[in-house]
């Protein structure tokens, strides 16, 4: 085993931890600077609140989550238990192969969180952000992070992949959402190569339009083929993101987006799968 693999295994949550609020604090200091449009004056409050459900998340993490989903991978891995590991695949394509999957599963799940009543309750709390900025990228409901983990430990146990390359896709994973929510300017032609392959901010953005079917559009994290090849690709939005409204029409009272409104939201009645 390589001194890299050993360092993510031996350290995952410091080097996970250190990965998020080193990229969370450039895209707030490119936000300054490279604005994709000018912030509203609610910046600072909706901020605090996204920050303060992310602290909730992290407890509910903490008290309904046994164990991570990669050190699951090391047990599969010395019990030969999923795909991979039965396959014996190469190291190199484990990690390839889990990079791919798992971002597949994440796009399907997002699929079905918007399909499904029951889960659009539950991840409409990201949807009602009035606007979209870095912070937008942690703002998700304790119930959905819960029920992601589950999904992601489900499929460790059923792929078997290497306990390295779960570390690596979370990582990937959480600075990919941190990238395409953020609410910085890319240059138009770089923004076009660069979504051959990858989501970017330009791209996700029209997925938090008020206009349902954008809503219903773009719902991959760090690949966009995904979309391109199952059909939910939209190139560009209806109006520009200057002009774009952001969020659900049923949640425009700025109260809603106070952390313990968050909370509450999954239990409302207003608001349909989107």
């Amino acid at each position: 085993m390589s001194d890299l693999q050993n360092l993510f295994l031996e350290y995952p949550v410091v080097i996970r931890a250190g990965c998020f609020l080193l990229l969370i604090m450039l895209f707030l200091l490119l936000e300054i600077y490279w604005p994709g449009r000018v912030a509203s004056k609610q910046q600072n409050s909706r901020r605090l609140n996204n920050a303060a459900l992310l602290g909730v998340d992290f407890i509910a993490v903490r008290l309904f989550v046994p164990f991570a989903a990669y050190e699951l991978a090391l047990i599969t891995a010395e019990r030969d238990l999923g795909l991979f590991n039965l396959l014996q695949l190469p190291f190199f394509l484990n990690v390839l192969l889990t990079i791919v999957i798992f971002d597949l599963l994440i796009y399907v799940q997002h699929v079905l969180f918007h399909r499904l009543d029951i889960l659009w309750r539950v991840h409409r709390v990201h949807h009602t952000d009035l606007e979209v900025d870095v912070t937008t990228g942690i703002r998700f409901h304790p119930i959905e992070i819960v029920f992601s983990l589950f999904y992601k430990i489900l499929a460790v146990y059923l792929l078997g992949p290497a306990a390295f390359a779960v570390v690596l896709y979370e990582i990937v994973l959480n600075s990919a959402s941190l990238f395409t929510h953020s609410n910085i300017r890319l240059n138009k032609k770089f923004d076009a190569i660069l979504r051959k392959v990858f989501v970017t901010p330009d791209m996700h953005r029209i997925h938090h339009s008020a206009i349902k079917y954008e809503t219903n559009s773009n719902y991959g994290n760090l690949f966009s083929f995904w979309d391109k090849l199952f059909g939910t690709y939209r190139k560009q939005a209806t109006t520009s993101y200057e002009k774009m409204i952001i969020g659900l029409d049923e949640f425009r009272d700025p109260l809603s987006g106070n952390v313990l409104q968050l909370l509450k939201n999954p239990f409302m009645k207003s608001g349909s799968p989107g």
